[in-house]
């Protein structure tokens, strides 16, 4: 997920775009999610409920550029105004995986099987392509995907 010509917090979308031409296992689904939380939300409702989701994004959080972090999702809530702040910035358009990760958590949209996949981000400015540190991140973070699902599927 991510705002599209945001260069490396477009890393969601631009991966989604690669991800969608290799080969997956029965029952793995791709989809953007950059259309925002509530969305999200109205699409998870709208369907049978997922087992399991990895939920890729790119990030600011200071870390190298091109840092990936895997990490379980620990369903950990920040305060209620913080909650509203979010809720507010996401029907305003705001697209993050923060923000989708709290309001889809604390409406209880998403299973108890989360995994997350941050990119750290280094350039923001308007454009289409990966700056080269992102780009080089991108072989494993598609590793980290099939390592993520590798273990959930049956053997």
């Amino acid at each position: 997920m991510g705002y599209r010509l945001l260069r490396d917090l477009s890393f969601g979308p631009l991966l989604i775009e690669r991800l969608a031409r290799e080969s997956w296992p029965d029952g793995v689904e791709l989809e953007d999610l950059s259309y925002g939380p509530v969305g999200v939300m109205h699409n998870l409702d709208a369907r049978p409920p997922y087992d399991r989701i990895v939920l890729v994004g790119g990030v600011k959080r200071g870390r190298p550029p091109g840092d990936v972090l895997r990490y379980a999702w620990r369903r950990q809530l920040p305060d209620p105004d913080e909650i509203q702040a979010r809720v507010a910035e996401a029907v305003t358009g705001v697209i993050s995986l923060d923000n989708l990760l709290i309001i889809t958590t604390y409406f209880d949209k998403l299973p108890q099987d989360v995994v997350v996949i941050e990119v750290e981000a280094l350039d923001e400015d308007w454009g289409e392509e990966l700056s080269p540190e992102v780009e080089r991140a991108v072989p494993r973070v598609i590793e980290e995907i099939r390592r993520s699902i590798a273990g959930w599927l049956p053997s």
